[in-house]
């Protein structure tokens, strides 16, 4: 059964101990309007949607409950990172470290735009 976006939205808050306060403050929408989101008394538009995506890194389609989002879930996806502990070039070892962060979605963004970028290097 599909989670709405306010089940989720109060999951992710407080999963990350986030405030409906600090979450409004940092994607540029109002408290009144992120409340109104938690207790689903309206939906957010489109913008708000991709905002709160990116907040907490994740896709727009886990917000919108579409993709399966559990803590859990998001527990193994973190456990499934790149080790980088023993990478010894600081840009490289940065890069890593911000892959690992990302959600699987922004993963395949980046995977996806690297072939891209090789791609156009190899018609050079």
């Amino acid at each position: 059964m599909r989670m709405s976006f306010s089940k989720v939205l109060r999951e992710l808050m407080k999963e990350s101990g986030t405030t409906q306060m600090c979450l409004a403050k940092h994607i540029g929408f109002s408290q009144r309007a992120v409340s109104k989101w938690v207790n689903a008394q309206s939906e957010p538009t489109e913008g708000a949607i991709v905002a709160c995506a990116n907040y907490f890194n994740v896709s727009a389609d886990e917000m919108l409950g579409f993709t399966d989002y559990t803590p859990k879930a998001r527990i193994e996806e973190k456990q499934a990172n790149i080790d980088c502990s023993s990478v010894r070039d600081p840009g490289l070892k940065q890069l890593l470290g911000a892959y690992n962060s990302m959600s699987e979605y922004n993963k395949a963004r980046i995977l996806a735009y690297a072939d891209f970028i090789r791609e156009e290097h190899r018609k050079n």
